[in-house]
């Protein structure tokens, strides 16, 4: 079960409420310090009506995707624009006063630990693939599971039929198990992980398809958390495959000049050699995803795990910095930080997708 707190009120997740079918939602959460506000439209999005912001206090936020409570599918979020790390604290309808919409319980740290205001994306789907493609999500809702265990709960989805289990493998590391691709879905994959934590906690995944999550505090001490996972082929990052998506990656030891390699995936008749890498400076990268450009969307980051055995992971945290399009093409901006909040090099994995669902 997902626990959401709504001031002294905790909600509780039970199985998916009826009527409602597939959930959809995003958002640019872009008024850090607003006690409460609608987000631009473009880039907030909600399959069953509006998105509300309410700011509880430093660091403390509420998505409001409007009518569209429901107790199954998963949340992410990171910071944008900022180097503050930030969590996914709950997510399900309030349960005092009773409601129809759906509650995504944001939090936001420094580099210190300490709650700060920042501007932030955030995301949820319950989606079911429809079409070509793997789409797998799960929320791992115990920190100290006993053996491998095996989800049964209603926050987990898998395109091959599951079942989704993992295990902890030591302090703040995991490892989790599904069914593998079948050999026709051996493209690039898209996956995605974020902290189920109030404290700052960041976790981050293997590279580039290792299912090995790992999670640290700010200091980058390991650490026991819950977690988010969204893992994906030819799927966008809220489980789509149609529309106008791509998914990436750069690998930092190999920089030259302005070029830093990387893989993708993306949408469009070019597949996977639709996609270019850009190193900036220090910590700083763009991907353009050619043919996908809008004028709205949504995207996201995380750091992956170092590609070289030798090198500890995690060494940081990264977060979105912006994202534009170019005519037919569409380009995202990442910034990496240490545990200081210091931009700093490391592998990277960003994620855009168009897709506006049907309300």
């Amino acid at each position: 079960m997902v626990a959401v707190v709504v001031g002294a009120v905790t909600v509780t997740p039970a199985p998916a409420m009826g009527g409602l079918g597939e959930i959809t939602a995003y958002v640019w959460a872009d008024q850090p310090s607003a006690a409460d506000y609608e987000p631009a439209y473009g880039y907030a999005q909600n399959s069953h009506g509006g998105v509300r912001v309410a700011r509880g206090g430093t660091g403390v936020y509420t998505v409001v995707f409007e009518g569209a409570a429901t107790r199954s599918g998963v949340a992410h979020a990171v910071a944008y624009g900022s180097n503050a790390i930030c969590t996914v604290a709950g997510w399900g309808p309030p349960i005092w006063p009773t409601g129809s919409d759906l509650l995504v319980r944001v939090r936001c740290f420094g580099p210190s630990g300490a709650p700060v205001d920042t501007r932030f994306v955030a995301n949820f789907t319950n989606a079911t693939l429809a079409g070509d493609g793997r789409l797998m999500y799960f929320w791992a809702d115990q920190a100290v599971p006993t053996g491998v265990r095996t989800l049964t709960h209603t926050n987990m989805y898998d395109s091959q039929g599951g079942p989704i289990s993992y295990e902890r493998t030591g302090v703040g590391r995991y490892r989790f198990y599904a069914p593998r691709n079948p050999e026709h879905l051996r493209h690039f994959p898209m996956v995605h992980v974020t902290a189920f934590n109030t404290a700052a906690v960041h976790c981050q995944i293997d590279w580039p398809d290792g299912w090995e999550v790992r999670c640290v505090n700010a200091a980058g001490n390991p650490v026991d958390s819950r977690f988010t996972v969204t893992y994906g082929v030819k799927v966008d990052l809220t489980g789509h495959t149609g529309g106008r998506f791509g998914s990436g990656t750069f690998y930092h030891e190999h920089i030259s000049g302005d070029d830093i390699p990387g893989d993708y995936y993306v949408s469009t008749p070019t597949g996977e050699t639709g996609a270019a890498n850009r190193y900036l400076s220090t910590g700083r990268y763009e991907m353009t995803f050619f043919g996908v450009g809008a004028g709205y969307g949504h995207a996201f980051a995380n750091p992956v795990g170092e590609s070289l055995p030798s090198r500890a992971w995690p060494r940081g945290y990264c977060a979105v910095f912006s994202w534009w399009a170019q005519g037919a093409d569409q380009t995202v901006r990442v910034h990496c930080f240490n545990f200081d909040g210091v931009p700093t090099n490391m592998n990277a994995r960003v994620s855009f997708t168009a897709y506006r669902p049907p309300v």
